[in-house]
């Protein structure tokens, strides 16, 4: 279980650091429908955390 977890924790550290329109594009030209979720989630997880971190800088204003 532990060697899934460290798996997941590499996906999550990667997504993390690849730039967002990469992201979407790769989500939105694959053809494989069910690729296209699992990117699509990618995708939102990524941008997820994104708003997450501006969010919590002191500089942000709404």
């Amino acid at each position: 279980m532990t060697s899934d977890n460290n798996i997941f924790e590499k996906l999550f550290l990667e997504t993390e650091k690849t730039n967002l329109q990469v992201l979407m594009d790769n989500a939105l030209n694959e053809k494989d429908p069910d690729k296209k979720k699992v990117l699509m989630e990618i995708y939102t997880y990524a941008i997820g955390k994104k708003q997450k971190e501006l969010l919590r800088n002191k500089k942000f204003v709404i």
